[in-house]
């Protein structure tokens, strides 16, 4: 978390949230003069938003809020795809994993739908509300060399929902808190059919959710110039409590620095630094087995890691409210705790329109 407080201080420094408007000289002028400030207050960090760049890369969510009485959908998708295991930061072979545990894990995808609304009530909040509809599936290998997948099909996941809250902005520079929770919507009880028998649970990486309300505050800051645009963003996800089965997904920190080019009125391009960190599963799903794990992702003290990812991004401001994006990256550097699957790319694609 300190890296959090240090780039909260960073960007307050530089623009102090007490700053104040110079008092008018002649009092004759001071009611025009404040309603002029007033006007001027409520297009400040608005006035960007017709810009290709006007919105973060679109891997970034919650990054911009939006006038009194407009509305936005979105919707990304998003793919990722994990291939060959880590201990550390080291590679290791099947045959090391299966050394260890009877079943080895080999690949993994996962696809994402992500739907959002935002609403802003006044200048100074905007609500948010996500609902992800995702699908995943886990190739495996034994000691007998017998391969097969495990695949769950489109599913709810945990649904967000949350504000923007303004804390400082004037022409070129704007400051909001990002206060969200996420509710325990997806499933934690995702089986199928396994070499193990039918109706089979599926370990922790293949459930939709994580059954616990989960608190996420955050913070986020964006900047123009004429031609380029920049932004940072500090995200954690905090578990309270444990769910039905006993266990709470680690925590997670996050955190975005992005910079952007405008090339024209209609296209801009992006590069991103993305990186996180998350915790051991607390407790255990009381529903497996307590020890002698069939494969890595059953074993609740093997799920931590953190992961730096370098990505790069396209905007496109077609008009009229509408919006296109893409981002896509590759992990530049990751440390997972043994034995966890490593990721090798991502991709998002979304579109937003506001009106």
């Amino acid at each position: 978390m300190k890296i959090y407080f240090l780039l909260i201080i960073f960007l307050l420094s530089g623009a102090p949230l007490w700053a104040q408007e110079t008092e008018p000289t002649q009092t004759t002028t001071v009611e025009a003069t404040q309603d002029e400030k007033s006007e001027d207050d409520h297009s400040h960090g608005h006035s960007h938003q017709s810009r290709p760049d006007g919105h973060a890369p679109i891997g970034v969510m919650g990054d911009h809020m939006h006038k009194k009485g407009e509305w936005m959908f979105s919707y990304r998708y998003r793919m990722m795809e994990m291939d060959g295991s880590l201990n550390g930061s080291s590679s290791v072979s099947d045959q090391a994993v299966l050394a260890a545990y009877p079943v080895a894990p080999t690949a993994m995808k996962m696809n994402g739908h992500m739907f959002g609304v935002m609403y802003a009530p006044t200048d100074d909040v905007t609500m948010t509300l996500m609902l992800p509809v995702m699908d995943k599936s886990m190739d495996h290998v034994n000691r007998m060399g017998k391969t097969f997948t495990n695949a769950i099909s489109a599913g709810l996941g945990d649904v967000r929902v949350g504000a923007l809250v303004k804390l400082w902005e004037n022409d070129n520079h704007h400051l909001h808190f990002n206060a969200g929770i996420s509710l325990p919507t997806g499933s934690t009880n995702v089986r199928t059919t396994t070499p193990a028998g039918p109706n089979h649970l599926l370990a922790y990486p293949m459930q939709l959710g994580s059954g616990t309300f989960d608190l996420m505050p955050g913070m986020t800051y964006t900047g123009f110039s004429d031609d380029w645009s920049w932004g940072a963003q500090a995200m954690g996800t905090i578990r309270m409590g444990k769910n039905d089965y006993d266990y709470a997904f680690g925590n997670v920190g996050e955190l975005s620095v992005w910079g952007a080019r405008k090339w024209n009125d209609h296209v801009s391009s992006s590069l991103r630094l993305y990186g996180s960190t998350w915790g051991d599963v607390r407790g255990r799903d009381y529903r497996l087995p307590a020890a002698n794990f069939m494969a890595p992702p059953l074993d609740p003290t093997l799920r931590a890691g953190s992961r730096l990812d370098l990505l790069v991004g396209l905007n496109g401001n077609i008009g009229n409210g509408h919006r296109i994006g893409i981002e896509g990256g590759v992990p530049i550097a990751q440390s997972l705790d043994a034995y966890q699957l490593k990721t090798v790319w991502t991709l998002t694609a979304g579109y937003q329109y506001s009106f």
